[in-house]
C-alpha cells in the first residue's frame, strides 16, 4: 500500500476508500486528449479495474492533445494507453476494446462498469453512452471541448426521472464544428480530462462537491469556472439504442475519390467557400444553418447519397441522422475528408 500512501493520509480517503476504488470498475469511452490523462489518473489511483474503448489509431494531427501517443505509432489508441496504464500501474486490470462503442456492444460494456467516464469527441457517441447509462441506472461523467472552452457534468442516473444529457441536449447536433474544423487549445482539453478524473475520484469515493447534476464551464483563456444548476426539460421515453438494428460506422463510412461521385445521386459538401474554393462538378454545397433540413429536401428513399467534410466526423454524424430519420435513404460519409 506504499503505492498509495500520499493519497490514504488524506482523512477523507484512508484506507476503507482505497478500499472502494480497488473495488470499482470504469468505463472509458474514447481515449485520445480526454480518455489519456482520465485513465492514466484512474490507473495511478489505484482503481481496480479500467475498460477502455476506442476504435481508432492515432493521427499526427491530434498529438498536440493526445500526450500518451508516439509520433508515428499506428496502433489501435485503447492498446496503446492500456499498455501505458498497465506500465503505471500493474495492480490496476485494464481490458482495451479494439472497437468504437456503438449500440450493439454498449449495453453489455456499461452493465459491467460502476462508472461511465464519456470523452469521445462524437456527439451521436455522447448521446449514446448517455442513454445507455440512464436505462441502466449507471452514473456518468460527462465532458466536453470547443476551442477554449470546457464543459463537465456528473449524471448520477439514480431514478428514470433523473437529468440526462438529454436535458441539455435534446438530440445530437451534426452542425456543431468538431476541433478539425476550428481548433482547440491543447490545454484546455488536458485541464478538462483532469478536471473529468477528479469528479470521477470524488464520486467514488464519495467526497468533495463535484457538479451532480450540474454543468461546469471552464474558459482556459482567463480561467474562469462556473457552474449552473440543471433543471429537468427531456420528458420524451429514453430510446434503447440496443433495441434497434444498429447503423454501424463500417455501414456509414466509405472510401470515395473524384471518379466514384457519378456512382452517387447526389453529392453534398459541408465545407465553406474558405476550405474548398471550387466544388467537384455536380457537389452541393451545404450551409450551416440546417444541413439535415437541405439535405432531406433533395434526397428520396432508394437513393444513394455521399456527404463529406473536412475530417469525416460530421458528414458521418449527419449521415447517421439522416438513415435514422429515413431508413430508406442510403446516405453514407466520405471517410477521409474532401474527396481527391
Amino acid at each position: 500500500m506504499s503505492r498509495y500512501q500520499r493519497q490514504t493520509i488524506l482523512p477523507e480517503i484512508g484506507q476503507p476508500g482505497q478500499q472502494r476504488l480497488s473495488e470499482s470498475h470504469v468505463l472509458v469511452v474514447g481515449c485520445g486528449g480526454l480518455g489519456g490523462p482520465v485513465a492514466a489518473y484512474l490507473a495511478g489511483a489505484g482503481v481496480g479495474t479500467l475498460t477502455l474503448v476506442d476504435g481508432d489509431k492515432p493521427e499526427a494531427s491530434n498529438l498536440h492533445r493526445q500526450v500518451f501517443f508516439q509520433t508515428g505509432a499506428t496502433e489501435n489508441k485503447a492498446v496503446l494507453l492500456a499498455r501505458h496504464c498497465s506500465l503505471l500501474n500493474p495492480g490496476t486490470r485494464v481490458c482495451a476494446h479494439e472497437s468504437y462503442l456503438e449500440a450493439s456492444n454498449a449495453k453489455a460494456l456499461v452493465e459491467a462498469a460502476d462508472l461511465v467516464v464519456e470523452c469521445s469527441d462524437h456527439a451521436l457517441t455522447k448521446h449514446l453512452v448517455n442513454d445507455a447509462c440512464h436505462l441502466l441506472g449507471k452514473p456518468l461523467v460527462y465532458a466536453a471541448v470547443h476551442k477554449y472552452e470546457g464543459y463537465l457534468a456528473v449524471f448520477p442516473n439514480e431514478s428514470k426521472d433523473d437529468l440526462h444529457l438529454r436535458d441539455l441536449f435534446p438530440a445530437p447536433d451534426p452542425t456543431l464544428p468538431d476541433c478539425a474544423t476550428v481548433g482547440v487549445l491543447p490545454t484546455a482539453v488536458g485541464i478538462i480530462a483532469l478536471l473529468q478524473a477528479n469528479a470521477a475520484l470524488c464520486y467514488l469515493l464519495q467526497i468533495g462537491n463535484p457538479p451532480v447534476r450540474q454543468l461546469l464551464t471552464y474558459n482556459a483563456l482567463d480561467n474562469h469556472q462556473h457552474r449552473l444548476k440543471l433543471k429537468k426539460t427531456y420528458t420524451m421515453p429514453v430510446p434503447e439504442p440496443w433495441k434497434k438494428a444498429p447503423i454501424t460506422r463500417a455501414k456509414l463510412e466509405t472510401d470515395a475519390t473524384l471518379a466514384d461521385l457519378p456512382n452517387y445521386d447526389l453529392v453534398f459538401s459541408m465545407l465553406d467557400e474558405q476550405r474548398e474554393p471550387e466544388l467537384p462538378d455536380g457537389v452541393i454545397r451545404l450551409t450551416k444553418r440546417n444541413p439535415f433540413g437541405q439535405c432531406l429536401e433533395r434526397m428520396e428513399a432508394g437513393g444513394k447519397y455521399l456527404i463529406y467534410c473536412n475530417s469525416g466526423k460530421l458528414s458521418l454524424m449527419l449521415a447517421s441522422q439522416i438513415r435514422k430519420h429515413d431508413g430508406g435513404i442510403e446516405a453514407f460519409s466520405l471517410k477521409t475528408g474532401k474527396p481527391g
